[in-house]
């Protein structure tokens, strides 16, 4: 389907304008006659004036609809003469609604199987099914396509039994009709909710049942739908679920609130998961996993995004979002959510590593580029390109910094008094905060400014010894220019010499400054700040490279301890970039050494993170350098130090480790992780080559599971080893029948050093390869333009590249175009003329005919940002 309007044609929207809407849907009965080329759509509404009660003359009533053909319009049984109407591009205007409240019956005609775009109803494989988050529910039908317009939905689904002999949507399902070649399923939601949460799924599909009996007694009943022969990798998506439902319970008292759940696996889905009301749609690779053909970090994704679906039913459904402005309200809420169950599921040092490796990553760098926003947008063209680091990610820390603030009991007790207050209604941030406040008796004031100040703030950090009093303080500064002063946590823990802990309180800052002192100290004491990450700013701490190793070694703060190890390598390195001088790399070797004898006092899959190197784009972050080649040349050579430094200690943790049954424990997961980062240093050693690739070859073929097979496909693309490309064939030949699979095998191909677009340009080619299925189209052009060696090339061919598939994007799915196009960002970074070079492909993007409002907003966002300085 060509995209239903252009860029330049489209409104902008904007928070300063919100009103509520005047006339609500709030009971609706939505019929289809389901077909795959053209299906038919009767929607029943019944409309209700909303606005003010003593209007004279009636507005006009607009129903939003996109990309349909419109059949007949007929308000309380009359069918509506042409002049009563009009039709528009972009919905259906009724002139003269005839009172306050009355019965309006639309129908439409639309094809699912030219729906490319994959929103509202569309075709994948042999199954029809929905996608109505943010603004999908329009190109379904005629209707009032926004989350304040809440409605109490009965769904009618027809369909050839043949082909669609599973028939769901949300709520319970209340009657069933047997019409010969067809038949027709009811369902009934008992909970208003809006359009975008709503959902139809028709096919064959097979079910996997399981029951949850909640804390009071209830049964729920569980249901997993997916295609024929994938039934027995839904083992750990039902487990995912039932954890989720039960920590729910205990962690919050929310029991869910219907009979049935039900899960949908699709494999051409352009997001995640979407919760709609009890038929959660997942994108397949988020619920099909078995250890032969998932990684330990593809089932810890599945336990979190499972829990996230699941938590939306209450922070996102039962209490949902006023306006999409407030998305981060539901989204950072819930993310926030998610985390706090993983990390008490799994190590929550080690959780906590990967969620802030992961912001830093990709947050802070949307927070410094063009298309920087605060969590709480003011303005956009299309919602979709919303979806974003910032808003989820950030917005998960902003909640977080609550959680910290008012402590984890009075978080629960503010989320408690939420929920209860504004059950049933859609709402605001602020909503939220006050609820925060009034239950716990607190004001936070200057915390709604982390809603509306963008980018990263950098907090300076300077400390005071006075040993002649035993007076310690510490000064924190907000650098930034700002007139938004913010109000957050900074967790701070004193140690003496000796590593025990003198101090342990977390202090409040709120403006500009804060200074706090400490007295009776007979010697100065070393201090750890912002611990746990305790709120998503950057902080900029001068103090003696000592104190960082001495924190790198004692921190009992496992993350905080990671992460001054990590501050110790970054310092070293970035001093070795262009300098033609050795760099004394003692105090690293000596943290090394002093946590590989201590070895076994670790987690095990926490040791593999402290002992894993920076990657090539957290360095360039951090450093705030991007010259890659430089960064990946010294880095190498870093590496190769390193592993010939620890080389007898990294050959006995392979070997310690190389044994290991394929189980989802921590212990398990915990020997794979240290076997592969073992390996990774052995292949940076200066061993022979060839015995290492014959290893690691080894370990590959016969791998129990798939976090041991992958791992030496990343490592041989990695290296450039002789046997990448055997390595690749015996891949593929073993796993060409499962897409799913196969995504890895296009991702590491393209993922690592200099020469990946040859590779890209010949995989774009390849028969598994789809442009139609978003995680083809992720794992193979998103993870090329994420490879900074490749993607910024000093002649441009990267950009060309990302800007080529963008434009084919454009007119089979805008929203994953855009969401590549937004890749382009890190470009202006560069140096030399790749900064031109990309402003070139932006400005042929921009040119071309029928560009989608997604890709144009956001390409006119990174050219307005980058200005006249290209």
């Amino acid at each position: 389907m060509s995209p239903s309007s252009s860029f330049s044609s489209s409104p902008v929207h904007l928070l300063e304008d919100y009103s509520s809407p005047n006339w609500v849907t709030p009971k609706a009965h939505i019929r289809f006659d389901l077909d795959v080329e053209n299906t038919i759509v009767r929607s029943e509404y019944t409309v209700r004036w909303n606005g003010v009660q003593n209007v004279t003359t009636l507005p006009s009533l607009f129903l939003n609809g996109e990309g349909m053909e419109f059949l007949s319009l007929r308000v309380d049984g009359a069918i509506c003469d042409p002049e009563e109407f009009e039709l528009t591009p972009t919905g259906l205007l009724l002139r003269e609604p005839p009172s306050k409240e009355f019965l309006l019956v639309v129908e439409n005609k639309i094809s699912p199987k030219r729906n490319t775009a994959l929103e509202g109803l569309y075709l994948s494989g042999s199954m029809l099914c929905t996608q109505n988050e943010p603004e999908g529910f329009r190109k379904i039908t005629y209707s009032i396509d926004r989350p304040d317009n809440m409605i109490a939905f009965t769904v009618s689904l027809v369909g050839e039994k043949e082909l669609f002999p599973v028939l769901l949507s949300n709520g319970n399902p209340v009657a069933t009709r047997d019409l010969g070649t067809k038949q027709e399923a009811v369902w009934e939601d008992p909970f208003p909710k809006p359009s975008y949460l709503f959902a139809v799924v028709a096919g064959d599909l097979k079910e996997v049942s399981d029951t949850y009996t909640t804390l009071s007694g209830r049964t729920i009943q569980l249901k997993i739908f997916v295609e024929s022969g994938n039934q027995e990798k839904t083992e750990f998506a039902m487990y995912s679920l039932k954890e989720a439902m039960r920590w729910d319970e205990e962690t919050f008292g929310l029991e869910y609130d219907l009979d049935l759940y039900m899960i949908v696996a699709v494999d051409d889905f352009n997001m995640g998961a979407m919760e709609n009301k009890g038929l959660n749609l997942f994108n397949s690779k988020l619920v099909l996993a078995d250890k032969k053909s998932a990684t330990d970090e593809t089932f810890e994704s599945i336990l979190g995004v499972v829990a996230h679906e699941y938590f939306h039913n209450w922070t996102g459904n039962r209490v949902t979002l006023r306006n999409w402005f407030n998305l981060t309200l539901k989204e950072g809420l819930t993310v926030f959510r998610d985390q706090w169950f993983t990390e008490d599921k799994t190590d929550p040092s080690v959780k906590r590593i990967k969620d802030v490796l992961f912001l830093i990553d990709h947050q802070f760098p949307e927070d410094a580029g063009p298309m920087s926003h605060p969590i709480l947008p003011k303005s956009y063209v299309e919602m979709n390109n919303f979806y974003t680091v910032t808003v989820y990610e950030k917005g998960s820390e902003v909640i977080r910094m609550l959680s910290v603030l008012l402590g984890r009991d009075g978080f629960k007790k503010g989320l408690k008094y939420y929920l209860s207050t504004y059950d049933g209604q859609g709402v605001t941030f602020e909503e939220f905060v006050s609820s925060m406040e009034k239950a716990n008796g607190k004001e936070l004031p200057l915390f709604r400014n982390w809603y509306h100040r963008k980018g990263t703030p950098l907090i300076q950090v300077r400390e005071e010894w006075k040993p002649e009093t035993g007076e310690f303080r510490l000064h924190f500064s907000d650098s930034e220019d700002s007139e938004l002063g913010l109000m957050f946590p900074i967790p701070v823990a004193l140690f003496d010499a000796e590593g025990k802990t003198l101090q342990d309180e977390t202090l409040t800052m709120q403006g500009k400054s804060l200074s706090h002192t400490w007295k009776g100290f007979v010697s100065k004491p070393t201090a750890s700040v912002f611990r746990n990450f305790s709120a998503p700013v950057k902080v900029s701490f001068e103090r003696n490279e000592k104190e960082a190793a001495f924190l790198a070694r004692t921190e009992t703060d496992g993350f905080s301890r990671f992460f001054a190890f990590q501050e110790v390598i970054r310092e070293k390195f970035g001093i070795s970039l262009g300098s033609s001088k050795k760099i004394d790399k003692q105090v690293i070797f000596d943290i090394f050494s002093h946590t590989l004898q201590k070895k076994d006092s670790f987690p095990k899959d926490y040791l593999s993170y402290y002992l894993s190197f920076p990657g090539l784009t957290n360095l360039a972050e951090s450093l705030q350098t991007f010259d890659y080649e430089e960064i990946y040349a010294q880095r190498v050579l870093w590496l190769r130090e390193i592993a010939d430094h620890f080389l007898p200690e990294f050959q006995e943790l392979y070997e310690a480790n190389r044994n290991h049954n394929p189980n989802q424990n921590r212990e398990e997961i915990g020997k794979r992780k240290l076997k592969n980062i073992a390996l990774y240093y052995l292949f940076h050693s200066s061993l022979d080559s060839n015995r290492l690739g014959n290893l690691a070859l080894s370990q590959q073929k016969n791998a129990k599971h798939m976090s041991e097979e992958l791992a030496v496909l990343r490592l041989f693309s990695e290296m450039g080893h002789p046997l990448q490309e055997e390595s690749y064939l015996t891949y593929f030949e073993k796993w060409k029948n499962d897409s799913l699979v196969l995504d890895y095998w296009f991702s590491v191909q393209v993922s690592f050093r200099d020469n990946a677009l040859l590779k890209a340009k010949e995989l774009l080619e390849h028969s598994k390869f789809n442009w139609s299925n978003p995680n083809k189209v992720r794992s193979l052009i998103g993870a090329f333009a994420r490879n900074p060696l490749s993607f910024h090339k000093a002649d441009g061919s990267g950009y060309q590249f990302l800007s080529e598939s963008i434009i084919r994007l454009n007119a089979i799915n805008p929203q994953m175009a855009a969401a590549l196009a937004k890749l382009f960002q890190s470009a202006w970074l560069q140096s030399g003329k790749r900064p031109t070079f990309a402003s070139e492909q932006l400005k042929k993007i921009s040119e071309i005919p029928n560009l989608s409002r997604e890709l144009g907003e956001v390409v006119s966002t990174i050219r307005k940002g980058w200005g006249e300085k290209v």
